[in-house]
């Protein structure tokens, strides 16, 4: 269940982030936070989907950037469920190779449910508002860690190693979702 919480918040905050003019919560308090909280608490958490996408087998770790994962194009559909328009991605070829592949990625930390352990990383540091501005949904990822709850600082900038799962369907998570992650530098 609190697993489906979590999955919850960061459907949430990607809602926010990804149909909204969200610039106008921008006052680097609580205020975005504190919304996205109560979102998960009026939500009915037993009917989330999972992932639609799966991935192969592999070792091999690729360094990527945030520059690299910019390479998508969104269109807006019609959401019936959620009743609003939505963002869904057309990953490039490159980025649709690098699904399943473990990767390493440098990124600032932003707190979701640090209670929780539930952290996304994040192209820019949330001090600079990390939604506002020219910074889209492609610029931030979902960490799931391999064990534990970590801690971290807001904008703690950190590489993670992990695995890519690419999300095209499920508007309960990011489009870009690190598995398994762990932490391989400061």
């Amino acid at each position: 269940m609190l697993k489906i919480e979590r999955i919850l918040v960061v459907a949430m905050a990607f809602l926010l982030v990804s149909c909204s003019n969200i610039s106008q919560f921008c006052k680097h308090g609580n205020s975005y936070l504190g919304q996205v909280l109560r979102f998960r608490q009026q939500a009915n958490t037993e009917s989330l989907p999972m992932s639609t996408v799966s991935y192969p087998e592999d070792t091999a770790v690729q360094k990527v950037t945030w520059k690299q994962l910019s390479d998508v194009i969104f269109d807006r559909k019609w959401d019936e469920k959620m009743q609003m328009p939505m963002l869904y991605p057309s990953f490039s070829r490159t980025i649709k190779a690098m699904h399943g592949k473990n990767i390493s990625i440098s990124g600032y930390v932003i707190p979701v449910d640090a209670k929780g352990g539930m952290y996304v990383l994040s192209a820019n540091p949330n001090s600079s508002c990390f939604f506002c501005g020219g910074a889209g949904p492609e610029t931030i990822m979902t960490l799931k860690f391999k064990s534990g709850k970590p801690a971290f600082e807001t904008d703690d900038y950190v590489r993670f190693q992990g695995r890519l799962r690419l999300n095209e369907k499920n508007i309960y998570e990011l489009y870009y979702n690190l598995d398994d992650a762990i932490l391989v530098g400061k």
